[in-house]
């Protein structure tokens, strides 16, 4: 029985300063559609990122809205 897995990878922008604040990937097929994982870039730890609140990812510099500006969508298929 073959099973799809979704996987979303983006970058994401602060809705109110427009600093980039680096890239995220999410595999809601399998954890849900609250599972976002901010990706640390290998050079190291970006100087405003996005960080995980409870009203969702906010710019650490600003406190702004984090929100996507690119979106890519992959779909694997498993088979079990």
């Amino acid at each position: 029985m073959a099973r799809e897995i979704t996987t979303f990878r983006g970058e994401l922008r602060c809705f109110a300063c427009a600093r980039y604040l680096g890239e995220f990937e999410s595999h809601p097929d399998l954890h849900g559609r609250g599972d976002i994982h901010v990706l640390t870039p290998e050079s190291g730890e970006l100087p405003q990122h996005a960080e995980m609140t409870p009203d969702g990812l906010r710019c650490s510099r600003c406190g702004g809205r984090a929100l996507v500006e690119f979106l890519d969508r992959t779909v694997e298929e498993i088979v079990a």
